[in-house]
């Protein structure tokens, strides 16, 4: 199997008749490359701009394809450049010999066993593409020195690259990307799993620069929706999805404010998600979404958990943790379904309270006697009052329970027996430094304002109570940042299972392949 394969290609509707037969042979990318369309003829002008929709059925997820758009512009270049060393070109038969030749000789960047193959077209494929596509008979066929448009660009998917395409199909001088900073972002759904700004601005930067390498590109970080819009006096027209006009109409509005021309708007159709495959879930928005990609990364392994010979190989430990009310109590219940013996490092401590138990007397020479009801017993909800809102007596009980909770979850793991996992539920996992004592992190999030609304409602708290709480543990970025497996119970019941069933069935396949 190729890494890298080059398609060339007569015309765009020929690709979904080509690409069934040669996607099984490239492992990464995909370039496809158009011979010059004669410029006159109007109707391939438009031609040029109904290519994008290849883009919609030619994204299988396991393969990165990009549409080179020097052949689209017109333009005959002696050089066909890729980011990435091409190893095969696949043609057909509508693709000559000289032509096929010309591609070998002009392509930079290929690898020294580069070879040739021969495609033939899948002719019973039916495709809507082969039929005449109305949505672009109306497109201006005005071409722009100075183009510009904004987003997110998280995870480049194939609705980011047809609207970076159509930017740059329209531009002849300057293409000015904004992309949105990590301030502009709290609204999204499963914001921590979102790239950092710079990696998107590479990858955006990168992608523009392989589809078209004659353009100059500025991609830079935003701070509002208006970024250099509202300032730059050389923008002349700006591409947007069909769901931000609004977004452009307010641009055109501080323009003209400041006296600057308004830009011309060129909306781009969104992309329906296609919700027949294995790993879509009905909560997903129903357009294509780097948001619904976030989502299908719930349940996977994130990071490759690092060998732990502080513990034996055996039983395997689950660290399950996450922020307070985030769901992880039916997530450690869904597990013991699945076969795990599950810890509660919760019900541990409120144990460790017990007149006669190890913390009882240490926690009342600490908090005094303030803290018991009249049967002396230790009242959880008097200590907690007194904590959660002072950080150094928070600091005070930890450092009495932390070593007493660890000291049962190892007593009680040794003594386990029948279980090849063990799962240890313990919110306070991260902050007493208990990853140490497991084998892989499962993190589970949800944002802080459903956390605050869960917790007012079941522990009957007030809305400042509850915040108290949530602002005394780790950030969701920094449980984030340790687990190797991400889940969130902000859907459905049915959704978290989901999630839950394709860990539990990764991890099994990992355990089976070390032993």
């Amino acid at each position: 199997m190729a890494n890298t394969g080059l398609l060339i290609c007569s015309n765009p509707f020929r690709l979904l008749r080509i690409f069934p037969q040669i996607q099984r042979d490239v492992q990464s990318t995909l370039y496809v490359h158009f011979f010059p369309i004669p410029m006159p003829d109007k109707k391939t002008v438009r031609h040029r701009f109904m290519m994008i929709d290849a883009y919609k059925n030619l994204s299988p997820m396991n393969v990165d394809v990009r549409i080179l758009l020097s052949g689209l512009k017109g333009k005959l270049d002696s050089q066909i450049t890729t980011k990435r060393p091409v190893d095969v070109i696949f043609y057909d038969d509508h693709i000559k010999s000289e032509q096929l030749n010309h591609v070998m000789s002009s392509l930079s960047n290929k690898s020294p066993n580069c070879k040739t193959v021969f495609v033939t077209p899948n002719e019973t494929c039916s495709s809507n593409d082969t039929k005449e596509n109305n949505q672009y008979n109306e497109m201006d066929n005005e071409l722009y020195e100075s183009v510009v448009l904004g987003g997110t660009f998280d995870r480049l998917h194939k609705g980011h690259k047809i609207l970076l395409s159509t930017a740059a199909l329209k531009c002849t001088k300057k293409l000015t990307v904004g992309v949105t900073d990590i301030s502009m972002l709290n609204s999204k759904k499963l914001k921590e799993l979102i790239e950092p700004c710079k990696t998107r601005i590479s990858n955006v930067e990168c992608f523009l620069k392989d589809i078209d390498p004659t353009l100059e590109y500025e991609v830079l970080p935003i701070y509002d929706i208006y970024g250099p819009t509202i300032h730059d006096p050389t923008f002349q027209m700006i591409i947007l999805s069909e769901e931000t006009v609004k977004g452009g109409e307010l641009i055109n509005e501080k323009r003209v404010q400041a006296g600057l021309r308004p830009l011309d708007l060129l909306p781009v159709p969104l992309l329906e998600e296609d919700k027949s495959t294995s790993d879509c879930c009905e909560e997903e928005e129903e357009k294509i979404s780097s948001s619904n990609y976030r989502m299908r990364l719930l349940g996977t392994l994130l990071k490759p958990p690092q060998p732990n010979t502080n513990i034996p190989p055996s039983p395997y430990i689950i660290g399950l943790t996450g922020g307070i009310a985030s769901g992880k109590s039916s997530i450690a219940n869904y597990l013991k379904d699945l076969g795990a013996f599950v810890i509660n490092a919760d019900t541990l401590a409120h144990r460790l309270y017990d007149i006669n138990q190890p913390a009882y007397q240490n926690v009342i020479d600490v908090f005094g006697p303030s803290i018991l009801t009249t049967n002396n017993e230790v009242d959880r909800k008097k200590l907690g009052a007194i904590v959660f809102n002072n950080k150094d007596k928070l600091e005070q009980l930890n450092t009495i329970i932390w070593p007493l909770i660890l000291q049962r979850v190892k007593s009680i793991i040794q003594s386990t027996k029948g279980h090849d996992v063990v799962v240890l539920e313990a919110a306070v996992l991260l902050s007493a430094n208990w990853q140490y004592h497991c084998h892989e992190i499962w993190v589970s999030i949800i944002p802080p304002n459903e956390a605050t609304i869960r917790l007012q409602e079941r522990n009957n708290l007030s809305e400042k109570q509850a915040l108290d709480r949530i602002n005394s543990q780790p950030s969701n970025c920094e449980y984030v940042k340790n687990a190797n497996v991400l889940f969130s119970t902000l859907w459905s019941c049915n959704f978290t299972r989901i999630q839950i069933k394709r860990a539990w069935n990764s991890l099994m396949s990992r355990i089976s392949s070390t032993h």
